[in-house]
């Protein structure tokens, strides 16, 4: 299958959601979104869960089975694409021919490829948002955006059927997503709280940056930290936002993220201590020559917790920096 290649420092993320490309649904010929905020907004508004398929026809024979086989099923749109709200996410060379506006061409012509431009910049964003590195891609969402799980993909032979059969078969942790998103919103703010936390212990850390939205509200519903659980979802946010500013090249704000993270009273030392060296990586891996600085972060994350498991790390890092600023201040 294709790999794709995505080079973060080109690629901007400015949000969980993206602009969406117009006011009317954009849909392809089986009944599948095409844009994420018009899949989620529908997803939403009709309790429907959300279905995202990542293809690329054309490039194997998986890519090119899963959307004749399975999307363009007859049966796909009536059966799949009535149930659930479905995002195909589509790199084939057939979009980019529809992001091209023909020579000379009239407004009309050059509105609509700029539309399906917009479609392939957020498509990209998505893919990384997905940890998308090989196509055919399929992720069961609850009507949120949470992610249930991801689908196989990867059998040599997949066709309609054995695809629906594979559907049904997630609809009991489909379920237990929804359940759990549901406990958010009851009882007290302490147990929605929890509820949250249920729900960030249930989703893979790797689909976890759609969560912040939920992240912020469990924050704000427990500014005292009655549950205990406020500091570890600060830093959960301060990774998601960091990432994000990272993925647009900007180094500085992404420190910044993590540097407010660590000043929150509610993050526990040794918390405090992996954010001041993951703060340290951050500047050093944008080939900064500020070793001083560099330094500086990694000293103060061995103080804080001298013992901890990471403290051994820190403490080789430390030496590697104190001998790079002594051979230059011999030199």
């Amino acid at each position: 299958m294709k790999k794709i290649i995505l080079s973060l420092s080109t690629i901007l993320i400015c949000s969980i959601l993206f602009t969406a490309c117009g006011q009317k649904a954009i849909k392809d010929d089986c009944g599948c979104f095409m844009d994420y905020d018009q899949a989620i907004e529908y997803s939403n508004k009709k309790n429907k869960a959300l279905l995202v398929f990542f293809t690329s026809e054309g490039d194997d024979s998986n890519n090119t089975q899963m959307v004749n086989s399975v999307i363009k099923a007859p049966a796909f749109k009536g059966e799949i694409a009535s149930k659930y709200a479905v995002l195909h996410v589509d790199f084939s060379q057939d979009i980019f021919q529809k992001s091209l506006a023909p020579e000379n061409a009239s407004q009309d012509q050059q509105e609509l490829a700029n539309v399906y431009t917009n479609i392939l910049q957020n498509n990209y964003q998505l893919a990384v948002l997905f940890n998308i590195s090989q196509m055919p891609g399929i992720f069961l969402c609850t009507p949120q955006g949470y992610v249930v799980c991801r689908l196989d993909a990867d059998k040599e032979i997949l066709d309609y059927e054995t695809f629906k059969n594979q559907l049904l078969e997630k609809e009991a942790d489909l379920n237990k997503f929804k359940a759990l998103v549901a406990a958010t919103k009851k009882g007290s703010n302490v147990k929605k709280v929890e509820a949250v936390d249920n729900l960030y212990n249930a989703t893979d850390s790797d689909y976890r940056a759609f969560m912040l939205p939920i992240l912020n509200y469990a924050i704000e519903l427990d500014p005292q930290n009655e549950s205990g659980l406020t500091g570890k979802f600060v830093l959960a946010k301060a990774e998601i936002e960091a990432l994000f500013a990272y993925s647009q090249g900007d180094v500085e704000s992404a420190v910044s993220k993590y540097l407010i993270a660590a000043d929150n009273q509610y993050v526990k030392a040794e918390e405090k201590q992996e954010i001041l060296f993951k703060v340290a990586y951050l500047v050093a891996y944008s080939e900064s020559d500020d070793y001083e600085g560099i330094l500086s972060y990694l000293q103060t994350a061995y103080d804080i917790a001298p013992e901890s498991n990471r403290a051994p790390a820190i403490k080789e890092a430390i030496d590697y920096f104190e001998a790079i600023i002594n051979t230059s201040e011999d030199n």
